[in-house]
């Protein structure tokens, strides 16, 4: 299948082409790879006036399945719409993504505590595999998400997971304010390149000047990086930032996370040592919080409160902990959920800070630990900016972020796709400073945080209560108790899929509008060349940012997935070989997107009816509401069809409509009225076994909804 740039069909409007670097690179500038020049203002969002404060906590090595796959509301255990593994000529593996290969068996996601050693070791030694650049992208494959087992060190370790009970902090925390679940790390590798993109908008990588591009590594301390980082642009434009953390040069005391000693001008300005930074940077960045021993986190939390009493608590505010506090494992969950705690009781120590502070927690990359919804990645491989060595530098995997702060409590979630650079692209909007060094593909894609936020309707006042980081008779597993523990064995067995808990939350508004359908087919002999167009569409007026989309073979052929980036009120197509050595006329071809987007055409040309069908999905105004409707259409000059919709998912019922030949029917589906939006409905043609045509996803209204995960 042809799928460069040229083969390509664009039906992109004027107004995406010029906002962003839209699909499979049509419209990147010509100097593609080339950064920005000087940090240019970017337009304030006058809706976040009110913030007075951000407090940033990047901690460590937790995917978003592994920490939060059991939460209610978002996307995890209980997605129906997750990709299915590879399968061969034969057809499709019937295997979802949830069940990854183990030698000639499988593997499905298991609760760690209920393995050996129960609670206390689930806690402490959970290594989930490795996580650098090439085990990364072993495990994602390519896009087929099929390699997590073998890539993660083969102990099984990476599939598994905690729930509420194991995490009644975390969980609760959760439930309060806003959890986001599209929220991806920014690259397919570990600590240092992540820790790059939320200090700086980029790890390296084709930005013109950077003397060098790290892609791979724990942390990059003294390597002496040499393009700005963010907190140069806040301090050339005066706003007032600091880093929490406790320094000493061989980075004990912060695990060398702290991303700005990766860079030049924050070396140490003390001859002895470095001698090669600036000043004030140092002080801001590096120098720290005073130490006298003990446990780090005391006196991160000592600093804190103090500058917030004393009402110097600066703007922008990083914190970074020491391995024991961090969540990398071992160090346990518990312990990092305490640091969590304390810097809430902190800024909550003050009710005017509290009331005027964003809080936004998040973790660097996913360590070993398995996630399966696929990362968005570029379609255009010549993108300097985005691939290095052949290969995608992200989005990475899923990671948790919760945004706590009077604009994002009620327990929200939000699945626009993010990544650390839209932690920037937030600071933008707020303080006006702009970042030179994200992508545009990256920010074609990922979100500035605002849309997960309520401006009409805060939340002020003391913080909500919330229960202790450990079950109840289980202590905080420090350094020394999990010393005393052995590291849990995942089962033999392949198991089950665990079942996600019931129930939904309100859902924010998210800038989409997609669909895809299947346009058209075009040749007619199994021995020769046979294709599908399928169209993908971003397009109404929520459609106000670009979406990601991927295109999956299921069955009866090799290749893919596909990557598309189709812009703001745009589109594309594609057409997929179905013809000799392709299926022979058989195919099954998944396209997915943003916020559960599923479509799957699945037929066989040479078998029946089916060749003669076609059904279009569309979202049209009816009764004062948005609705999903599906034009029938029968190609067929010689016979009628007999179509049946039946409802999958969020509601029941079949509806059956006889076509004429050479007609078509259209009829509605009122989701949004029924279901907050959400529809998955299968279409059939009668005598054709082989054909089927699924339709799920959400209609964006530009008002808060439900999340889709009742079954």
């Amino acid at each position: 299948m042809a799928h460069t740039p040229s083969r390509r069909t664009f039906l992109v409007s004027a107004t995406a082409v010029a906002a962003t670097a839209m699909t499979g690179g049509a419209a990147r500038a010509s100097g593609a790879g080339a950064t920005a020049p000087a940090a240019a203002p970017v337009a304030v969002d006058p809706r976040l006036a009110p913030v007075k404060h951000v407090v940033i906590l990047m901690q460590e090595n937790r995917s978003f399945d592994h920490y939060f796959g059991m939460l209610k509301g978002v996307r995890g255990f209980g997605d129906h719409t997750a990709i299915d593994l590879p399968g061969s000529a034969s057809g499709p593996s019937g295997r979802s993504v949830f069940q990854q290969p183990r030698g000639s068996g499988s593997l499905h996601p298991w609760r760690l505590s209920a393995g050996s050693g129960g609670w206390r070791s689930a806690q402490c030694k959970v290594d989930g595999g490795g996580h650098s650049w090439s085990d990364q992208h072993n495990a994602w494959n390519g896009g087929r998400m099929d390699n997590w087992y073998a890539a993660k060190s083969g102990t099984g370790m990476t599939m598994g997971y905690h729930d509420r009970t194991d995490l009644p902090y975390t969980y609760a925390l959760a439930d309060a304010y806003t959890v986001c679940d599209a929220y991806h790390c920014s690259s397919l590798t570990g600590t240092g390149p992540n820790r790059n993109y939320l200090w700086s908008g980029s790890t390296g990588v084709g930005l013109a000047g950077a003397n060098q591009a790290n892609t791979n590594g724990g942390d990059f301390r003294r390597k002496e990086q040499n393009w700005q980082t963010y907190a140069e642009a806040l301090q050339a434009a005066g706003v007032s930032w600091k880093v929490y953390q406790v320094h000493d040069r061989d980075a004990e005391r912060n695990y060398g996370d702290n991303a700005l000693e990766y860079f030049k001008p924050f070396l140490t300005k003390d001859p002895a040592q470095d001698g090669k930074g600036d000043a004030a940077l140092w002080e801001r960045g590096v120098a720290g919080v005073p130490y006298d021993g003990g446990d780090v986190a005391n006196a991160l939390i000592a600093r804190l409160r103090a500058d917030v009493a004393a009402g110097t608590l600066p703007q922008v505010s990083w914190i970074v902990t020491d391995y024991a506090n961090s969540e990398h494992p071992n160090a346990s969950p518990g312990k990092g959920a305490t640091v969590t705690k304390r810097v809430l009781e902190a800024l909550g120590s003050d009710r005017k800070t509290l009331d005027s502070t964003v809080f936004i927690l998040t973790y660097d990359e996913n360590d070993g630990f398995f996630d399966h919804v696929p990362p968005p990645v570029p379609a255009d491989t010549g993108d300097a900016t985005e691939y290095s060595g052949g290969k995608p530098v992200g989005l990475g995997f899923r990671v948790p972020m919760i945004i706590a702060s009077p604009w994002t409590r009620g327990g929200r979630v939000n699945s626009q796709v993010f990544d650390h650079t839209s932690v920037l692209r937030f600071l933008e909007r707020w303080t006006g400073v702009g970042c030179p060094n994200i992508s545009p593909w990256r920010r074609a894609v990922c979100g500035d945080l605002t849309s997960a936020f309520d401006f009409e309707h805060p939340v002020f006042g003391p913080l909500p209560a919330l229960p202790a980081v450990t079950p109840a008779g289980q202590p905080v597993m420090d350094t020394s108790a999990c010393s005393a523990t052995t590291a849990p064995s995942a089962p033999s067995g392949t198991g089950s899929l665990p079942v996600q808990e019931s129930g939904n939350k309100p859902a924010c508004a998210l800038p989409y509008q997609v669909n895809a359908y299947l346009d058209r087919y075009e040749g007619t002999s199994p021995s020769g060349t046979q294709k599908i167009w399928v169209n993908l569409e971003n397009k109404g007026a929520q459609a106000t940012s670009a979406a990601h989309f991927a295109a999956y073979a299921n069955g009866h052929r090799g290749g893919g997935p596909w990557q598309y980036t189709v812009g703001p009120d745009a589109a594309t197509s594609d057409f997929f070989n179905i013809g000799a050595g392709y299926g022979g006329g058989r195919y099954d071809l998944s396209v997915t997107g943003p916020n559960r987007f599923l479509r799957r055409f699945r037929g066989d040309t040479g078998a029946g009816a089916g060749r003669f069908a076609r059904v279009r999905g569309s979202f049209e105004t009816y009764g004062g509401k948005l609705a999903l409707w599906f034009t029938l259409a029968n190609d067929d000059p010689d016979r009628a069809l007999t179509f049946t919709v039946a409802a999958t998912h969020y509601r029941t019922g079949t509806w059956t409509y006889e076509v004429a030949a050479g007609k078509s029917v259209k009829d509605y589906f009122q989701q949004v009225a029924l279901a907050d939006g959400w529809y998955d409905f299968t279409v059939t043609v009668a005598g054709d076994s082989a054909f089927s045509q699924r339709f799920a996803g959400h209609i964006e209204t530009g008002a808060v909804s439900r999340t889709g995960s009742v079954v």
